[in-house]
């Protein structure tokens, strides 16, 4: 499967402690320190559209949202530029950018003690319904490179479902680990 416009969404644990705006200011600061990888460009505001983008830092490579799109609050990567590799390797590392941006978000001064990201659920996603649409033949054929992507990321085996059937949606797929995981950070550890 050639697929790389790839999604990857890790939830608040108590979505309510902050606001979208509060990213605001923490992602002009992280274009101005290169704190993720990426050309950064810009931080979009769309915090007045109900069930919207929220906050968008937009990169060359890859976007960062703090969104309410895909369920509640929550870090939405969505991969939109090529990348090499293997579509497993793919998949990981929007899985290991993902994070990588959750634990930055967490230890930020602004959202100390206010925000933690579940770390045994995420929602995977493609973002390209020409070459993965929303059908129960993408979905297997996804499923090894993706079941050997989690591998990488979650130390024990993980659910994984389609969370839809409606052909118009993207292929959506939850995540969810069968024992409990600790923290972001020692999901992203384990990426290296």
């Amino acid at each position: 499967m050639d697929l790389y416009k790839i999604v990857v969404k890790y939830f608040a644990a108590e979505p309510g402690s902050v606001k979208p705006g509060e990213f605001i200011p923490v992602f002009h600061r992280w274009i101005q320190k290169h704190a993720v990888e990426g050309m950064l460009i810009d931080v979009a505001d769309y915090g007045h559209l109900p069930g919207g983008p929220g906050v968008v830092l937009v990169a060359h490579e890859a976007d960062y949202f703090v969104d309410t799109m895909e369920g509640p609050l929550g870090l939405l990567y969505n991969r939109k530029a090529p990348s090499q590799g293997r579509l497993s390797d793919r998949i990981a590392s929007a899985f290991r950018a993902a994070l990588g941006a959750c634990v930055k978000l967490e230890t930020e001064p602004e959202f100390q003690g206010r925000l933690k990201f579940r770390a045994g659920e995420a929602l995977f996603l493609s973002n390209d319904r020409l070459n993965a649409p929303n059908t129960d033949e993408a979905f297997q054929a996804l499923r090894s490179d993706l079941a050997a992507a989690l591998a990488k990321v979650y130390p024990s085996n993980v659910e994984v479902r389609r969370v839809s059937d409606d052909p118009r949606a993207r292929l959506t797929v939850q995540v969810n680990s069968r024992e409990p995981v600790p923290d972001v950070t020692t999901l992203l550890a384990r990426l290296g």
